[in-house]
């Protein structure tokens, strides 16, 4: 089977399976199978896979065509320019949420010696990215599922960030230090209600934690939103004055998380849309 084959073929299988982007996909799957480039398989399509590589391959093309994440096939995704290492203990990094990041730098952009806390870190993404940018910024890290925090401990290892990151074990907040106020909070919260997991997308249905997705039985609410008011009400126990509060939010959510915001007592309260014209970052400052 040559390279044009088996991207002909996987296409196929792909698009039959219903998967949106077949081709790209097989493409991907080659690139990482082959351990190569775009370009290397245009400028050699006759190359023959050996019957290792081609094993490989169809059973990553069976896999996508059980509609399983393409992360969690490679266990490897991109996100704020790095890779991170993935498995199903974690959601899949997503590049809308890179604007937590890139927002969360410019609220500290004049902060010396930040200290920044990531609320439901799963993968550790935007906690790394922070403190990657940042370099002598330090950032604590919570998870409630201990199999995230491990995957976490792995991408920080990655990049060498044991002395400037600390991941704690538990819910939302609550494993943060009180002793001393943090300059910027973000968090990527569990927000969807449970009854809307059914009509989830299979990629997301079927293989990212629900405890990710929903959190505990009950946690998201009817809406969605009620872990919002949790994370706002004990963020302003730990945000120093003038500290920062974003969070990611879901479609049609930004209205009501402002709202509890603004409830709270937080000022400068605003949405701001991602790539797709969503508004899908909230952000708060405690005054």
């Amino acid at each position: 089977m040559t390279v044009q084959e088996a991207w002909a073929g996987a296409t196929k299988s792909l698009a039959d399976a219903g998967v949106e982007t077949p081709r790209l996909d097989a493409r991907l799957m080659l690139e990482w199978t082959l351990k190569c480039r775009h370009e290397d398989l245009v400028r050699n399509p006759d190359r023959v896979l050996d019957e290792r590589t081609q094993v490989i391959f169809e059973k990553a093309v069976s896999l996508r065509a059980l509609r399983r994440p393409l992360p969690y096939i490679t266990g490897e995704q991109y996100f704020y320019g790095r890779a991170f290492k993935i498995n199903r203990a974690v959601l899949i990094p997503r590049p809308e949420t890179e604007m937590l990041v890139s927002l969360g730098l410019e609220k500290i952009r004049d902060v010396s010696e930040p200290r920044i806390a990531d609320i439901g870190t799963g993968s550790g993404c935007i906690a790394v990215s922070l403190a990657c940018e940042r370099t002598e910024a330090r950032v604590w890290a919570t998870d409630l599922s201990g199999d995230a925090l491990k995957l976490a401990r792995k991408n920080v290892v990655r990049y060498d960030l044991l002395d400037r990151l600390i991941l704690l074990h538990g819910d939302l907040l609550g494993p943060l230090p009180l002793d001393k106020p943090f300059d910027l909070i973000v968090s990527n919260p569990p927000y969807i209600a449970e009854r809307e997991i059914p009509d989830l997308q299979p990629e997301v249905r079927d293989y990212e934690p629900i405890l990710a997705l929903s959190g505990e039985p009950g946690a998201t609410g009817a809406d969605g939103a009620a872990i919002y008011t949790r994370i706002l009400q004990d963020a302003w126990d730990h945000i120093r004055p003038d500290g920062w509060v974003l969070l990611e939010v879901g479609q049609g959510q930004s209205e009501t998380v402002m709202a509890k915001a603004k409830e709270r007592g937080y000022e400068d309260v605003a949405a701001h849309d991602d790539m797709s014209g969503i508004p899908r970052v909230v952000q708060a400052r405690r005054t």
